[in-house]
């Protein structure tokens, strides 16, 4: 059977990501050339920069696959009937336990995804969309969780989940590149910090007192959260 040749080039681009990534994880974005990547990957240099125009688009690429790969299991937790809190918990013990293992590289992607700019400013297909389509693929991370929360009564029926979840992932890529955190610990209680700030707005006040309720988005601890004791 004939391979489609769409099908071809995908692989190609998710072998140059990986193998980029392998790279990157042990010494760092600058200290690898592009000579390093292409011949890790199998390829020509010409090939490398028909899909990629830069390394940190090849970083990009593979965080993205990272995170949809969380984001699937999600929403296969929400469609079970997890509760979101608990979602909200695997989502960032994995997002922070990353944050953390790579920290060398949190700042090529925290500036990308918070330097982006809105399709249609640079060329089509250039980097600009690279960067939106990572931001994008953020937000769509953070987004069903609130959702499901919103469903569950706990937000208020206007309030724009898409917009909330913008601005969490921003908050929490600042979190990374100005917290100075030691360990995944610290990044989780920032992070829950953060969360408790910006989902004040959007709480749905109790019935009949205006009041907003407490909102907890740890519920039970899973394994990876900030209040297991350190090892």
């Amino acid at each position: 059977m004939k391979v489609d040749r769409q099908e071809q080039d995908e692989a190609r681009r998710t072998r140059i990501a990986r193998a980029a990534f392998e790279l990157f994880a042990r010494t760092g974005l600058d200290s690898v050339s592009a000579q390093d990547i292409a011949r890790a990957a199998f390829v020509s240099r010409t090939n490398l920069y028909r899909y990629f125009p830069s390394k940190t688009h090849m970083l990009l690429a593979h965080f993205e696959r990272t995170v949809g790969e969380t984001r699937a299991e999600a929403l296969r937790r929400l469609s079970s009937g997890a509760a979101p809190q608990a979602v909200w918990q695997l989502v960032t013990a994995r997002m922070a336990d990353l944050g953390v293992r790579y920290q060398h590289l949190v700042g090529a992607v925290g500036q990308a995804v918070l330097g982006r700019s809105r399709p249609g400013e640079g060329a089509a297909g250039g980097p600009l969309a690279q960067e939106w389509q990572t931001a994008q693929t953020l937000v769509s991370l953070v987004e069903p969780v609130l959702s499901a929360m919103r469903q569950q009564g706990k937000l208020r029926p206007d309030a724009d989940t898409r917009f909330l979840a913008a601005l969490l992932v921003d908050a929490c890529l600042m979190s990374l590149l100005h917290g100075g955190h030691r360990n995944q610990r610290e990044v989780l209680l920032d992070w829950q910090d953060r969360f408790l700030l910006l989902m004040q707005g959007a709480l749905q006040p109790k019935p009949g007192t205006g009041a907003l309720p407490p909102l907890d988005p740890q519920g039970d601890d899973p394994p990876g959260n900030p209040h297991e004791s350190e090892k």
